[in-house]
């Protein structure tokens, strides 16, 4: 079996065509345990994370097929909580409806139970399956580099939840973006930044992106939970992703 590393995934080969992906998100020092620095429901903290190893391995195009939770807490209260809202990651991302097979809610993982804990740690692993997954579509000059949802982080994530801002990727949207021939790349920000991850995509394609002037988008700034994707897309379709996609889309750059 080989393994080997495409950005934040592995990937595990299978056969000549097919592969496994794994995904990995961990979240510590968020919740409502006493040494949280940020305070938030537990519910919260298991939607999140579990959402961006969702949107990384759907990213990729491929299928979620099992995911295991290793939580820093025990099962009772914390650890059910947490756990409830990885459920709730689940079920919008069946609602979605990506493949015909949904994602069993069954997920499988450990708690802490014989040391008690002061401060909420976890973490997700989500395995995937792809077939054919390097026969991408070729980009090509003049296509253009659009950022979906804007980079948030900390508080700033609970008050777009709270508030229904609607300025971060969800499943409806990133389901649009993988089956439009028109999408080229799809690629999740994570905590390093809009820019390093178009640097990502210039690597990745052996390409120059030229970026334009724009006040809007703090290109380093972390992303947090992946609260945002970068999009490689056919200059003429961006009007089109525009009425598909209820999350605000900016112009970053294009293709040179």
């Amino acid at each position: 079996m080989h393994v080997s590393n495409y950005r934040d995934l592995t990937l595990l080969q299978i056969d000549s065509n097919r592969y496994f992906t794994i995904a990995c998100d961990s979240c510590g020092g968020i919740g409502m345990s006493e040494l949280d620095i940020v305070k938030v429901d537990e519910d919260v903290v298991g939607y999140l994370t579990a959402k961006v190893c969702l949107i990384e391995t759907l990213a990729f195009r491929a299928k979620p097929t099992v995911l295991i939770n290793t939580l820093c807490v025990e099962m009772e209260g914390r650890g059910k909580r947490i756990i409830s809202g990885i459920e709730r990651a689940i079920n919008e991302y069946n609602e979605a409806q990506f493949y015909d097979n949904v994602l069993e809610i069954n997920i499988t993982g450990s708690t802490e139970e014989n040391i008690p804990t002061k401060q909420t740690g976890l973490g997700i692993t989500l395995m995937g399956e792809i077939h054919n997954p390097f026969q991408k579509l070729l980009v090509n000059t003049g296509d253009r580099v659009v950022l979906i949802g804007y980079p948030k982080v900390g508080e700033e994530v609970l008050e777009d939840l709270t508030l229904n801002k609607n300025e971060i990727i969800n499943f409806n949207s990133l389901n649009q973006l993988t089956k439009n021939e028109n999408v080229f790349d799809i690629l999740p920000i994570g905590s390093k930044g809009v820019r390093y991850e178009i640097n990502q995509l210039m690597t990745t394609h052996k390409i120059d992106i030229s970026l334009f002037d724009q006040n809007e988008i703090q290109l380093n700034k972390s992303a947090g939970p992946a609260t945002c994707v970068l999009a490689i897309v056919k200059k003429d379709a961006i009007d089109q992703l525009m009425k598909q996609i209820s999350q605000p889309i900016t112009l970053l750059g294009e293709i040179v």
